[in-house]
């Protein structure tokens, strides 16, 4: 079952993001949470208890709105279980009721996993970020129409 997160969630959300997310992952620290939690262009996704979450931002140039994934993690115990492609459909849902005609993303380019399951799901991957999760730890920009 999938629901929106509220700020009443903001304590199960930061251990979530301790159970997904090693030390110097990305994982959200309490204020970054709390403002994601907030922000009126920002939406939560949550499956079930906790066992995933994706936060969708709507963002603008003052030209073209986009949707972007700011996040989506599986709890370790529950991947490879759908989890994630429920979260995604559902976030692709979201922003298309939002009239945003395009999703755009970033993957870890280490992360083999997580770039095939955005394959699978229509995501094009574009330009390499180096060092866009720190020192060593390079991405790659994702997009999908919607």
């Amino acid at each position: 079952m999938l629901r929106h997160g509220v700020v009443a969630d903001l304590a199960a959300l930061l251990a979530f993001e301790s159970r997904c997310f090693g030390e110097n992952e990305g994982a959200f620290n309490r204020r970054q949470l709390r403002g994601l939690l907030t922000n009126p262009r920002a939406v939560w996704l949550i499956e079930g208890r906790f066992e995933g979450a994706a936060c969708l931002l709507i963002a603008s140039n003052g030209v073209s709105r986009w949707g972007r994934l700011y996040s989506l993690s599986v709890d370790p115990q529950f991947r490879q279980r759908g989890v994630g492609r429920r979260l995604l459909r559902a976030s692709f849902a979201w922003f298309r009721q939002q009239g945003v005609p395009i999703c755009r993303a970033e993957v870890k380019s280490d992360n083999l996993g997580a770039r095939r399951l955005y394959a699978a799901m229509g995501f094009k991957e574009g330009r390499p970020l180096p060092h866009y999760y720190g020192l060593g730890h390079h991405a790659i920009k994702l997009s999908r129409p919607l």
